[in-house]
């Protein structure tokens, strides 16, 4: 086989804690991460030399790209001679929170894996995804799942019920690192994934098990997440919360009718969408 079309689906964190700050400078977490049905179109082949990278997007070097560094990684751990073709169709945004670039990663690390007739197991893909981004390993598998340490532990948890989920960016963009720097030890704690967690495995209600701990620190930077939060509480929603570091905005509504609504309302205010939640990191559109 010489190509292959994937998905590669971003993710939402449906609860995010944060534990303690390391000596290496990361912090440890707990969070429960779920994939969703938003995600990049990747197409990745073979190529007889060097790493081919096109993007619908605008982009400032393909060397910067996280889908071009999978693949140069994975040629360099599989020992490989040859080279890759790449072409990303994004509909995830920048800089939002959802993993975009991670999923990307993932992608071209899964598809290289397949067509050079899989020589490393999926634990061993996560492995080398690591060296790209805490969320990689997660992308690689996705579901529902607990993650622990910086992000690459993970736990398969049951799935969550099929919810719209609102997706909202506000037009201005927050930096992790800024967000992680600005943390105090105030902030740190286990209450919101430790309740999910109990109610996904005990099958119970958890519309009030949402959180972020990082929220606080965001709307800081960002004040409209908590805007767009309110708003989405107002026309209906279950729950409402930020994803990872920001300022992506999520609200969960039981109504299809309503979250559509919600985007005809305020879609000339900034990026949004709706969608739901997917249980895989990455799906095969084409073989």
């Amino acid at each position: 086989m010489e190509a292959i079309v994937v998905r590669a689906h971003g993710k939402i964190n449906l609860t995010l804690d944060v534990l303690k700050r390391r000596c290496d400078g990361y912090h440890e977490i707990r969070s429960i991460m779920q994939s969703i049905a938003l995600a990049d179109t990747v197409e990745v082949g073979k190529a007889d030399a060097g790493i081919d990278l096109k993007v619908n997007i605008n982009f400032a070097k393909p060397e910067d790209n996280l889908a071009y560094q999978a693949a140069k990684l994975f040629f360099a751990a599989a020992k490989i001679e040859g080279g890759a073709s790449i072409r990303l169709e994004k509909q995830l945004p920048l800089a939002a929170g959802l993993a975009g670039g991670s999923a990307d990663a993932a992608a071209v690390l899964w598809a290289l894996n397949y067509l050079h007739g899989e020589p490393f197991v999926l634990e061993e893909l996560q492995s080398l995804g690591k060296r790209l981004g805490a969320d990689v390993p997660f992308c690689l598998q996705g579901g529902t799942q607990l993650a622990e340490g910086i992000g690459e532990k993970l736990t398969p948890l049951p799935q969550i019920p099929e919810y719209h989920l609102v997706l909202v960016k506000p037009e201005q963009s927050i930096s992790t690192k800024q967000v992680y720097q600005a943390l105090e030890p105030k902030h740190f704690g286990d209450n919101y994934s430790h309740r999910m967690v109990q109610a996904l495995q005990h099958q119970q209600d958890f519309t009030d098990c949402f959180g972020n701990v990082m929220e606080q620190v965001s709307i800081a930077f960002v004040p409209e997440i908590k805007l767009w939060r309110e708003r989405m509480l107002d026309a209906g929603a279950s729950a409402s919360f930020m994803s990872g570091s920001g300022p992506t905005t999520v609200g969960v509504f039981t109504s299809l009718v309503k979250a559509e609504q919600f985007i005809r309302n305020w879609e000339h205010q900034c990026w949004m969408t709706v969608t739901k939640p997917y249980n895989h990191g990455i799906s095969v559109v084409k073989e």
